[in-house]
C-alpha cells in the first residue's frame, strides 16, 4: 500500500509540474535597459554636478511657485521615476509589451498593466535612442485603497545625445476619503 502511495504522490507531482505555466520571454530590449541604475547614475551626476534648477510648483486654487535652486535632494527629488521601473522580473507578467521603432530610429516600448493585476503603474512608455540613452519617460501612476486616492501623470525629458535628465513633470489629482481633492503640477528644468 506504501508503495502505491509512493506512485500516487509522484504522479500528482508530476502532473503539477507539467501544469505550470512557463515563464514568458521578455523581450532584448527592455531586459537590456535598466531604469533604476539610469536614475542612480543620474543622481551621481546631479549630486557632483549642483546644477540650477528652475521649479515651478501649482496646486488648484493657489498661484504657481517658482523658485530656482542649486540645493535639491536628488535622491529623493527622482524618487518617483524609480518607482516605474519594470525591469523586475516579477512585474513582467502583469504588463503587456508593445514595442515599435521610430523613424529617427529610436525605440518606443509601452507597458500596460492587465486588467487583474494589482500594480500601481498603470502605464509606462520609454523612447530610448539606438546608443540606448533614455530619450523620454511617461508613466501614469494610480494608487487607492479605502482612504486615500493618487492618481499621477509623470514626465521625464532627457537630452537628446547625452540622455542627462534635461526636465521633468509630475501632474496629479490626491484625494483623501473625507476630504476634497487636490490637483497639483510640478515642473523642474535643469
Amino acid at each position: 500500500m506504501a508503495r502505491y502511495n509512493v506512485i500516487l504522490l509522484l504522479a500528482l507531482l508530476w502532473a503539477a509540474a507539467a501544469c505550470e505555466q512557463p515563464v514568458p520571454p521578455v523581450s532584448d530590449r527592455a531586459a537590456t535597459y535598466n531604469l533604476t541604475a539610469y536614475l542612480q547614475q543620474q543622481i551621481t551626476r546631479l549630486e557632483q554636478e549642483k546644477p540650477m534648477v528652475l521649479k515651478s510648483v501649482t496646486t488648484q486654487g493657489k498661484p504657481t511657485e517658482t523658485i530656482e535652486t542649486a540645493e535639491v535632494d536628488w535622491e529623493k527629488e527622482l524618487s518617483i521615476f524609480q518607482e516605474v521601473d519594470l525591469s523586475r522580473p516579477a512585474l513582467r507578467d502583469f504588463y503587456r509589451e508593445e514595442e515599435q521603432t521610430l523613424p529617427d530610429g529610436s525605440t518606443l516600448t509601452v507597458f500596460t498593466k492587465s486588467e487583474e493585476a494589482a500594480a500601481p503603474v498603470q502605464r509606462l512608455q520609454l523612447i530610448v535612442s539606438p546608443e540606448q540613452k533614455l530619450e523620454q519617460l511617461k508613466a501614469t501612476v494610480l494608487e487607492e485603497n479605502i482612504l486615500f486616492y493618487s492618481e499621477r501623470e509623470i514626465t521625464l525629458t532627457a537630452e537628446p545625445g547625452t540622455g542627462n535628465i534635461g526636465s521633468y513633470r509630475v501632474e496629479g489629482v490626491q484625494k483623501l476619503m473625507l476630504g476634497d481633492s487636490l490637483r497639483y503640477r510640478i515642473d523642474a528644468n535643469l
